[in-house]
């Protein structure tokens, strides 16, 4: 079987068979956007391909939650890096100013 992001939990449980009309337009069936908390008629969803046979839609809020948490979460993980990098420019600034 071909390797799955591990962003992804398989709950059949959950899952829903949607079929898409002759104008090739799901309809997704009213339980799975309560469950998703996706409620209104003319909802805006951003949607991409998660590879061959993945479609998934996104309420643009949670989306740039997810970036912002990615992003934050990059800056955390590179901290340290960056704090070792000024220390040695801090100690070779101190160490050039002891030469003079």
């Amino acid at each position: 079987m071909g390797e799955v992001s591990n962003y992804h939990t398989f709950n059949l449980a959950n899952s829903y068979r949607v079929r898409l009309d002759s104008r090739r337009r799901p309809t997704l069936p009213t339980a799975l956007l309560d469950e998703a908390g996706i409620d209104g008629e003319g909802v805006e969803l951003i949607a991409r391909a998660e590879g061959p046979g993945r479609i998934v839609l996104e309420n643009p809020l949670s989306l740039l939650r997810e970036v912002q948490a990615a992003i934050a979460a990059e800056m955390e993980e590179n901290h340290d890096t960056v704090d070792l990098a000024m220390e040695l420019i801090a100690e070779r600034k101190f160490d050039a100013s002891l030469q003079q």
